[in-house]
């Protein structure tokens, strides 16, 4: 009940914990008002009984704002399993390169709220830096990918390493523009997979592929986009460290796509985002 949606803040991720049909834990990620000022924070909660109760906040004092609040979770399948949680600038560009602050970055947490002892910074939830506005995240095969937005160019797709700086607001895409190739140098900036260039395509939802039920997707990254309205396969190479060829389906079809998911059984579903009630949830049988 504390949710406060303004501009795009508002209930914003969501996962199951990886024991959720035993213990019925889930995660949330929501912007609020504390103590008079706009913040985020995740809180695990208890589904049973066709009743949500027992919220604990795992993780408090994220900076939000009316734009820019990322935020996704994903869960690692390790034997300690890991949160991880996507956070946008929160319209201060001043708090992306600042360690002290939780805006801007990539975080790392245990499922109970406590900082992992091989963390990059020494308790410290980050575990990069240097984020806009990243809105998918998704773990394939060990590696961490994350879809995020740009300013009005350069929307990207990340390979997350953990302790990277990924350049903003210093950095728009890669590492080529003058005024850039210093920044990039000193910090060990990590160049996106993939880019935009000079458009903005408002990148959002990101899923992987690797079903048998359609062949031509497999161990490829599915990505969806606002403004632009299409779903995208980025097929990936062997080892997932590079992207090696795109392709684009169902422009316009629906309106602007908010969210990808694939299920175990490889079945792939894609909810919109345009609002009142045209919005959807379509079941992708095959590619067009």
């Amino acid at each position: 009940p504390d949710v406060v949606a303004q501009g795009e803040g508002g209930l914003l991720g969501m996962v199951q914990h990886p024991d959720f049909l035993s213990n019925g834990q889930f995660y949330v990620v929501y912007n609020y008002n504390k103590n008079g000022v706009y913040t985020e924070k995740v809180v695990r909660l208890s589904y049973s009984n066709n009743a949500v109760s027992n919220p604990v906040v795992i993780l408090d004092n994220i900076p939000a704002a009316g734009i820019h609040n990322g935020s996704r979770l994903v869960i690692s399948s390790e034997t300690t399993p890991k949160l991880y949680i996507s956070t946008g600038d929160a319209n201060n560009t001043a708090l992306v390169q600042n360690n002290n602050t939780l805006a801007g970055k990539i975080l790392r947490i245990n499922l109970d709220g406590s900082i992992p002892s091989d963390n990059p910074f020494p308790g410290n939830p980050v575990w990069t830096l240097g984020h806009r506005n990243p809105q998918g995240l998704v773990l394939a095969n060990g590696l961490l990918y994350s879809s995020e937005h740009g300013p009005n160019i350069e929307d990207e797709v990340n390979l997350i390493e953990k302790g990277r700086n990924y350049g903003w607001p210093n950095v728009n895409g890669p590492c080529n523009e003058p005024g850039e190739t210093g920044f990039c140098t000193t910090n060990n900036v990590k160049v996106p997979l993939w880019s935009t260039g000079n458009l903005t395509l408002a990148t959002c939802g990101l899923d992987y592929y690797n079903a048998d039920r359609i062949p031509q997707w497999k161990n490829s990254l599915l990505l969806v986009t606002l403004k632009d309205a299409t779903l995208y396969q980025l097929q990936l190479s062997a080892n997932g460290q590079t992207i090696t060829s795109s392709k684009e389906y169902f422009r316009s079809a629906w309106g602007r796509l908010r969210d990808v998911c694939v299920s175990p059984a490889g079945r792939v579903y894609v909810c919109t985002s345009n609002g009142g009630n045209s919005d959807r949830l379509v079941e992708i049988q095959k590619p067009e």
